[in-house]
């Protein structure tokens, strides 16, 4: 990886480059990166993603999300991730499932995936930021790799509206925005999901389990306790933020006709 990938990968991951290759360490006990399997299953059966399907999930992780969308539609997935302590996590966990036939896991910067000549039934983007750019020039480029009538998931937040963006997230808009971004094109968002359960649920046990990670990386790794704590507290902060003037959202939309 170049530095520059290297850089953006440590930017949507909230860490600093010295702790990318902790943090399947610290986030071990979480069922996924997200929290939003649940939401990603749920909207591709409300817009009726037919049973094998082609699926490609961007920034996949360990693949948590992949292989529930795998073993609920049959599907076939790839699997793309720029950190390569996550895919290897997810091939193993894939071949532990007997799920390895059908998930295809890849180390490579997304955006290199995205110039390949492929057509998906529906594309995943998941707590994965604005890599590609704000919400316009993003579905500028998911779009290309999605077939007509197909539909592209994609997790991140807006503000509410009125509200100036806090700092770090200054790219942030409202709601009505943020749509227009994800439209720009003339497609439709056909599913929504805001502030799901499922997500709070996730936050709860981030802010339960991270910290004592930590604690335990600390001692292993004492010279390395500023930038862990800091980790930490990032995390504390941005739950705060999404109880607050950020607003988490799940969107799907679906492509129109060419």
């Amino acid at each position: 990886m170049t530095k520059t990938l290297l850089d953006e990968v440590a930017y949507t991951m909230e860490a600093p480059e010295c702790l990318l290759s902790h943090l399947p360490y610290l986030l071990q006990d979480l069922p996924s990166l997200s929290g939003v399997e649940d939401d990603v299953v749920d909207v591709l059966c409300e817009v009726g993603l037919p049973v094998g399907s082609t699926v490609l999930d961007l920034g996949c992780g360990r693949g948590d999300i992949s292989m529930r969308v795998a073993r609920a539609f049959d599907a076939e997935i790839t699997g793309v991730d720029a950190h390569p302590p996550f895919i290897e996590i997810a091939r193993q966990l894939a071949e532990e499932a007997m799920l390895e036939s059908r998930c295809r896991f890849v180390a490579e910067d997304l955006r290199m995936c995205l110039a390949k000549p492929a057509r998906f039934n529906a594309v995943l983007m998941i707590a994965v930021g604005p890599v590609l750019g704000d919400s316009a020039k993003t579905m500028s480029m998911l779009r290309t790799v999605v077939r007509d009538g197909g539909w592209i998931i994609i997790d991140d937040g807006y503000l509410e509206d009125g509200v100036p963006p806090p700092e770090d997230y200054e790219n942030l808009l409202e709601q009505k925005a943020m749509e227009a971004g994800l439209t720009r094109f003339g497609d439709a968002i056909v599913a929504r999901r805001i502030r799901s359960p499922a997500w709070r649920s996730f936050n709860a046990l981030a802010l339960e389990t991270i910290p004592k990670r930590a604690a335990d990386l600390i001692e292993l790794y004492p010279e390395l306790k500023d930038t862990i704590n800091q980790y930490v507290a990032r995390q504390f902060q941005e739950v705060s933020l999404m109880d607050g003037p950020v607003i988490p959202a799940l969107w799907a939309i679906q492509k129109t006709v060419d």
